[in-house]
């Protein structure tokens, strides 16, 4: 497959990882939008959210929470882009982390 996200999981395309399990890998953003910005992934391609299977969203969900305690984040967003409509870029399932500033324009 020639998706950029399976390309990092195979090795074939350099990141900066911060987390890695059997089902799961996470790893800095080329593009942040925040002070802290990661993106979670699961290893296996899935283009969407709603075509996750349990267990794969499961494992997401974990690896969401162990890397919040990791890097100490007591305040963060989960986001995730579901479609081109949505603002998804790579069709490949991904899971944004974010902490600390917001980008201008966006008021909390």
């Amino acid at each position: 497959m020639n998706c950029v996200f399976c390309k990092i999981v195979r090795g074939e395309e350099s990141a900066r990882k911060v987390y890695e399990d059997e089902k799961v890998l996470a790893f800095y953003t080329i593009a942040p939008e925040a002070n802290f910005h990661v993106l979670v992934i699961p290893k296996e391609h899935f283009e969407k959210f709603d075509e996750l299977d349990g267990e794969t969203a499961y494992y997401l969900l974990q690896a969401v929470a162990k890397i919040a305690r990791s890097f100490n984040l007591d305040h963060f967003r989960v986001v995730n882009k579901n479609g081109f409509s949505a603002g998804q870029r790579v069709p490949h399932l991904h899971i944004h982390i974010l902490s600390g500033n917001l980008p201008k324009g966006i008021i909390p």
